[in-house]
């Protein structure tokens, strides 16, 4: 067993505390040098001394600063890079492989973009060895010798393979490339197919536009369209359907998989439906999120998908999650929706821009009930939220929304005496685009939101551990990675006491695995408050998980939509998939939504029956 410690540079007040973690060290109290301070006054720990006691973890409280990892010794022979001692260390590496798609799943800080960063040239893995040396590549084939990656690196070395690369972080694109999305386009086609990925990207009604104006789903298409564009010889892309809507996500699949046909591809995607579609091999990532991950042997699409969800991996008899995860209603929540009396109500309305409308039929919520909306981009989802909420005003309204009864957030049968009082409406929205120039720090932001939520049992309980924000409240916004911001804006939304709760596109940045962590936790304080909730989701997996009931929007992205009134599940999804013509079907083992093969037997079969959506039954 051997020790891993993992200090956060940001979160360490090393001289704020009076550098309890050196004086109540054991170690150090005899005369060795466990920890001490580095250059920059920051705690910096031996891993070769520590006992592993977990005094200065302890010590550490309330900035959590300090990990101590242990780790089974044999992980000690495939360690490919460390950032620097006592930082994040990844064990083994994806296989490229000509012809096949690799499809990369595990948490958020596992490692998979470190992963892309070493196998584009980006950054060369050192082994956990921090001295400099004469020749890197030297070392690098030598550690790989026999094995698939000598060659790959072999021949990125020498400048023999061209890599393209579609980063994580599409926001930052306008920041750095300037013009229209034409200019770009034409710039990097190598391939001469401008036109083409013009027609299957959807960019001509954008492609005299400003990149500055894109939204973040245009943002995303132009970005894929600019790494398939390339002529390389290795495509690495990393989550290419974030803000995309199902059916944009699988043209963006279908695309991938041509280029798979002859290329190296590998796809970070946290999908699992998509990522079941376009994969020939998936690989998976475990570990400590921020302070280690290591990387799975390639496996089939079904058996590396269903083993990431069980938690356990047979080959290496390791389990890496106390519980499996299931997408199963029943795994969800014992409690029924009373739909006998609405807790609230809105009329049907309309929306009147200059080149674009949408209408919206009316319905009702009822306490505990959440209502998934679905739809293309650019049909009027957000839209149809910021009307709810108040914030743009309709062009024309049978009925203002309205709250009929006062919500009963009691544990037993009585109802609180005070029914007289005025009914008001509050609502709680987290927009689609959060604010990542925020200076304040994440407690900062959550007392605002509600000054309880940082110490309440409650809400560390319900709130704070499951969505893992408890170690970040020190850090400031702008300096949270993707995952992390949207994370802390759900919980900012959630803190709130409201009776709506309007959520657009929880699932953006997050891990597979911790959406369904965040499914659970919107449907555990929605039920608790005895709210509603309207989800704006493109994730079908999510979608089909959390909803009580669908609300499904038709008509021609960009020019007019049209919002049903709430409908089933079957019923909405099904009538979504059949205008999309995709097939879903439900994985027998887990549940999950699994998308079937164009024109392949079981597609055809639920096409003929006029079931496009077989869901958890």
């Amino acid at each position: 067993m051997t020790r891993l410690a993992i200090v956060s540079r940001e979160d360490c007040k090393s001289k704020e505390c009076n550098e309890v973690c050196i004086k109540y060290c054991p170690v150090n109290l005899t005369g060795y040098k466990c920890i001490v301070l580095d250059d920059k006054k920051k705690a910096l720990i031996s891993e070769s001394l520590c006992t592993g006691c977990g005094i200065c973890v302890k010590k550490c409280n309330p900035w959590d600063a300090i990990k101590i990892i242990n780790l089974p010794e044999e992980l000690d022979k495939h360690v490919t890079h460390r950032y620097g001692p006592n930082l994040f260390k990844l064990h083994r590496l994806p296989y490229p492989r000509k012809g096949k798609v690799i499809g990369l799943v595990g948490q958020n800080g596992s490692g998979k973009s470190t992963s892309l960063k070493i196998l584009t040239g980006e950054i060369t893995p050192n082994f956990g060895i921090f001295d400099e040396q004469k020749n890197p590549w030297d070392a690098i084939k030598k550690q790989y010798r026999g094995s698939e990656l000598q060659k790959y690196f072999q021949e990125l070395s020498t400048g023999n393979i061209k890599v393209s690369v579609k980063p994580q972080t599409i926001d930052r694109i306008p920041k750095v490339t300037k013009g229209v999305v034409k200019d770009l386009i034409l710039k990097v086609d190598e391939r001469g197919i401008a036109e083409e990925l013009k027609t299957v990207f959807s960019l001509d009604k954008v492609w005299e536009r400003e990149i500055s104006v894109l939204s973040g789903g245009e943002l995303q298409r132009l970005a894929i369209a600019a790494t398939v564009a390339k002529d390389a010889d290795a495509y690495f892309i990393d989550e290419p359907t974030s803000f995309l809507d199902i059916s944009e996500r699988l043209k963006v699949a279908e695309q991938i998989r041509k280029l798979g046909e002859d290329k190296v591809v590998i796809v970070v995607e946290h999908d699992l439906a998509v990522l079941d579609y376009l994969s020939d091999y998936v690989q998976l990532y475990y570990g400590v999120a921020g302070a280690y991950g290591v990387v799975t042997a390639p496996m089939s699409v079904k058996d590396g998908i269903n083993i990431f969800l069980d938690g356990y991996i047979p080959s290496e008899n390791m389990r890496f999650r106390a519980e499996p995860l299931k997408f199963k209603k029943s795994e969800l929540s014992s409690e029924l929706i009373d739909r006998r009396y609405p807790l609230i109500s809105y009329g049907a309305m309309t929306k009147e821009f200059d080149t674009f409308s949408v209408s919206i039929e009316s319905g009702d919520l009822f306490p505990g009930d959440i209502i998934g909306i679905i739809g293309p981009n650019g049909i009027g989802k957000s839209t149809f939220a910021k009307l709810i909420a108040g914030i743009d005003k309709a062009t024309s309204i049978e009925r203002e929304i309205e709250l009929l009864r006062k919500r009963v957030v009691v544990s037993d049968d009585e109802e609180d005496e005070d029914q007289d009082t005025e009914l008001r409406l509050t609502i709680s929205y987290k927009s689609q685009y959060l604010d990542s120039e925020n200076d304040k720090t994440v407690e900062e932001v959550l007392r605002e939101a509600n000054q309880e939520v940082v110490f309440s049992s409650f809400y560390k309980t319900e709130l704070l551990v499951p969505l893992d924000i408890e170690k970040l409240l020190s850090h400031r916004i702008n300096t949270l990675s993707g995952g992390e911001l949207q994370r802390v804006g759900i919980a900012e939304c959630l803190a709130r006491d409201a009776d709506l709760y309007l959520i657009d596109e929880p699932s953006a940045f997050i891990s597979a695995e911790d959406r369904v962590m965040v499914g659970k936790t919107i449907r555990r304080l929605i039920m608790h408050r005895r709210s509603a909730g309207l989800i704006i989701e493109h994730d079908m997996m999510l979608q089909s998980y959390i909803s009580d009931r669908i609300i499904h929007f038709e008509g021609d992205p960009g020019v007019r939509g049209h919002a049903s009134s709430p409908l089933s599940v079957d019923e909405g999804l099904n009538a979504f998939l059949k205008l999309q013509n995709i097939t879903f079907r439900s994985d027998k083992s887990t549940g999950r939504p699994r998308v079937n093969k164009p024109g392949s037997k079981l597609d055809k079969m639920q096409k003929s029956s006029g079931k496009y959506y077989l869901g958890d039954n």
